[in-house]
């Protein structure tokens, strides 16, 4: 029987809320506890949390991003990107690891 491979994708998720004002570190802060309750690794960057998971995982996740600011918002904006490949997928320290010995 042939070992099934379990493929990982890297997501890049952005989340926050629209109209509240210029400062929105406390409802990101909100989101990325979400994140990390997942218990997938992840990176916080400046402009959105890189996520590597299972397919279902990562649109699981999303999905709890959503419930979470859109139950005390009003209005929130969505960004999901995702790298998936049909080898194994390299996760985000590979990803970073390739650029950083390129520069």
């Amino acid at each position: 029987m042939k070992k099934q491979i379990r493929k990982m994708v890297v997501a890049e998720i952005s989340a926050f809320p629209i109209g509240e004002g210029e400062s929105l570190s406390q409802s990101v802060a909100e989101t990325v506890k979400v994140i990390k309750e997942s218990g997938l690794k992840y990176q916080l960057g400046a402009m959105g949390t890189a996520v590597e998971g299972e397919w279902g995982q990562i649109i699981k996740l999303f999905t709890k991003c959503r419930n979470q600011l859109i139950a005390s918002h009003n209005r929130i904006y969505l960004m999901l990107k995702i790298d998936e490949r049909k080898s194994p997928t390299h996760g985000i320290a590979h990803k970073i690891k390739a650029i950083n010995d390129q520069i």
